[in-house]
């Protein structure tokens, strides 16, 4: 009978370990240099479109996964700008939030004229998961139709300043973040034909 409950008691904690391994599961969810997800904002924060651990990990609904640091004074108007109330701005100085790379990428192409701030993103909070083709699919026509303000090749500009805002000195980041970046590209002409994809992603 011992031998029973505890071969019962090492499934049950098999079985757990497993349902928190899988995709999507917060205790394992990477960020875009395959590292552990950090938190975009922390209690001292007004809401932030994160989760409970302060992290950029929604994967369902608004899919909320780009941490924008600073969101009130790095991205002026942000929220004007992509066809909502005027939230961003009457943030407090200083606190983080997390939006969607719809939102981001329609903001980067509408003030592409502007001169582009660098490190206006918190990289390590951002998942993996962006760069992939299933969170594309959580928008019913992709990145270039979001919520009826979207401009022609919208998502090229949000990606490519994703992977400049994202790159760093750190060799073995830079390396992972490409390798994010080139694996899931390649299977969407409009980044794929652009002079950034080119240089990058030579393979």
């Amino acid at each position: 009978m011992f031998l029973s409950l505890s071969l019962f008691l090492i499934i049950i904690f098999y079985l757990y370990s497993n349902k928190n391994k899988k995709i999507g599961g917060k205790k394992n969810l990477l960020n875009i240099y395959n590292e552990e997800l950090k938190e975009c904002g922390n209690k001292s924060m007004n809401s932030g479109s994160w989760d409970s651990e302060y992290k950029c990990s929604e994967l369902d609904g608004g899919v909320h996964q780009i941490c924008i640091k600073n969101i009130k004074n790095n991205t002026p108007n942000f929220s004007l700008d992509t066809g909502q109330s005027n939230w961003s701005d009457k943030k407090l100085d200083n606190h983080n939030h997390c939006v969607c790379l719809g939102a981001w990428s329609l903001y980067n192409n509408l003030n592409k004229s502007k001169k582009t701030k660098n490190k206006i993103l918190k990289c390590d909070a951002i998942p993996k998961n962006s760069l992939s083709n299933n969170y594309i699919s959580k928008f019913l026509e992709g990145w270039n139709k979001w919520n009826g303000f979207e401009v022609p090749n919208q998502i090229v500009d949000g990606v490519n300043n994703l992977i400049k805002n994202c790159t760093t000195k750190n060799k073995h980041k830079n390396k992972q973040l490409l390798k994010n970046y080139c694996s899931f590209s390649k299977n969407i002409d409009s980044i794929k034909n652009t002079d950034f994809y080119k240089k990058r992603c030579k393979n």
